[in-house]
């Protein structure tokens, strides 16, 4: 997973308040109860010590949520007297309830965790005059959830339906009206372009009436036809099947999730072999305090045990505090080991990969290098 969108997060200087909110199914007081479940955290945050200024900014944000989109989807936010510093939508996190943590570190290592199945995907269904493509976060667990989607109409005149007849007259206009084809067909690439440059997708997914994706595939760039694949289903027209349209997307990002765990395991092995991969705490825990991490490594449903001292900067940890200390202003803190790793993999440009339960790791942790490291 991408840790980019958590880079300014993790470099920030705490307490953070962390809220997990589980999705549920909204009943008729829908309102009532996200009310009810915010003020048990609330409460608890308060307990833990939260100042005042975060429960404020937490306060504004849930009363501004309606309840039923409060419930619908589960919500990952953290907190500090700045203000809300993130918030992201999650049909599910490990299915742990509500739970808010105030901490000198954002705990996110749950949400990392959840999303580490999910795909990236530009969904975009075209025809001859225009496309739409929405910005999706897929998996085969939680589903299909939208995050964005634009609707493009192209600009050409001309219209792209072949007209019936024969001679000289009638090859122009089939010439302009494939002209047209073409010209609707790059309308809707810049749109591709605009929304993977924000949205940073793994895959594109192209759908809808073939020669619709015949034309948009042929004005692609090569970086972007390169993550393309494309399925028979999908169409513009009122009245055409979702569920179709959906499972098919789910099967490519299925197929996705699969090659990219195939390609860091290999990565990982091959790396291993040449200095430019580690695993075990003790190995791991010098190549984040180094910034050495270009991907963190961790198995599913295995958690990095035990904590580690953290100072004030994402580089100054250890396993002892008075080691700590003397990298640190701030009095050394104990926090769990993988919290720490995590922030110290994001801080300095990292990522993060869960791999499956069948992974063997030692201490559950690894690493894929930008440089190789010593103890």
């Amino acid at each position: 997973m991408d840790l980019s969108h958590t880079r300014e997060l993790f470099e920030r200087r705490g307490p953070f308040a962390t809220v997990y909110l589980e999705a549920t199914n909204p009943g008729e007081n829908a309102a009532r109860q996200a009310d009810l479940r915010w003020r048990g955290l609330s409460d608890s945050l308060r307990e833990q010590g939260a100042d005042d200024k975060t429960i404020a900014a937490l306060d504004e944000l849930f009363g501004d949520t309606s309840g039923g989109d409060l419930n619908a989807y589960g919500r990952v936010v953290v907190a500090s007297a700045d203000g809300v510093v993130f918030d992201d939508a999650v049909e599910g996190v490990d299915a742990a309830g509500d739970v808010a943590t105030w901490s000198p570190l954002p705990e996110l290592g749950a949400y990392f965790r959840s999303q580490s199945g999910s795909v990236r995907a530009l969904l975009v269904v075209a025809d001859q005059t225009g496309g739409d493509v929405y910005q999706v976060v897929a998996s085969n667990v939680e589903g299909a959830r939208e995050v964005d989607e634009q609707s493009i109409e192209g600009s050409a005149v001309e219209s792209v339906h072949k007209a019936r007849g024969g001679g000289n007259a009638h090859k122009q206009r089939q010439r302009r009206h494939a002209e047209a084809s073409y010209q609707n067909a790059a309308d809707v690439v810049k749109g591709i372009q605009s929304a993977a440059s924000s949205f940073r997708p793994e895959i594109i997914v192209l759908a809808g009436e073939v020669t619709g994706r015949e034309v948009v595939r042929h004005e692609m760039p090569k970086g972007l036809a390169e993550i393309t694949r494309e399925i028979e289903a999908g169409s513009r027209a009122a009245g055409s099947s979702e569920d179709a349209l959906e499972d098919a997307l789910l099967t490519e990002a299925g197929k996705a999730a699969t090659e990219r765990e195939t390609a860091i395991r290999q990565q990982f092995h091959e790396a291993k072999a040449h200095a430019n991969a580690v695993e075990g705490l003790e190995m791991v825990l010098e190549a984040a305090r180094t910034g050495a991490i270009a991907t963190l490594l961790l198995v599913d449903g295995q958690h990095v045990d035990g904590e580690l001292w953290v100072g004030d900067t994402p580089e100054a940890i250890s396993t002892e505090k008075d080691k700590a200390a003397t990298i640190s202003d701030a009095t050394p803190i104990q926090r769990p080991a993988e919290q720490v790793l995590l922030r110290a993999a994001g801080a300095m440009g990292g990522d993060v990969a869960v791999l499956g339960a069948g992974a063997e790791l030692v201490d559950g942790v690894g690493a894929l290098l930008r440089f190789p490291v010593t103890v």
